[in-house]
């Protein structure tokens, strides 16, 4: 089998919040963790797997805690547009586009932003 991706792949659990942005059918919310991620894109086991070609929005929430900093009160969300291109059995992929966000996510007991 030849492979075809152009992005190394990281096997990182990373928490995300996935909501589809289907106009016409009802709007879909779930909570998820990366099984892998590369640039282009991540890999989620769930029972749940949405339809292929589904457009989502992904929360992905990236903490300091596992980064061992000195801002380790503080999270980072990455906001990116994607799309389903594989459903199977047990998971799915999400291709992301290449527009994206990246915003301190606040410190609620602090007041810090």
């Amino acid at each position: 089998m030849v492979e075809r991706r152009k992005f190394e792949r990281y096997d990182l659990a990373v928490p995300v919040k996935i909501e589809t942005l289907a106009r016409t059918a009802k709007k879909r919310k779930i909570s998820l963790k990366t099984a892998n991620v590369c640039a282009g894109g991540a890999y989620f086991r769930t029972d749940a797997a949405l339809t292929e070609g589904t457009k989502v929005r992904l929360d992905l929430l990236l903490s300091y805690d596992s980064l061992g900093t000195a801002r380790s009160s503080r999270s980072t969300r990455i906001r990116i547009l994607g799309t389903v291109t594989r459903s199977q059995q047990g998971g799915m992929a999400i291709r992301f586009s290449e527009d994206y966000v990246i915003a301190p996510i606040a410190n609620r007991a602090s007041g810090i932003a």
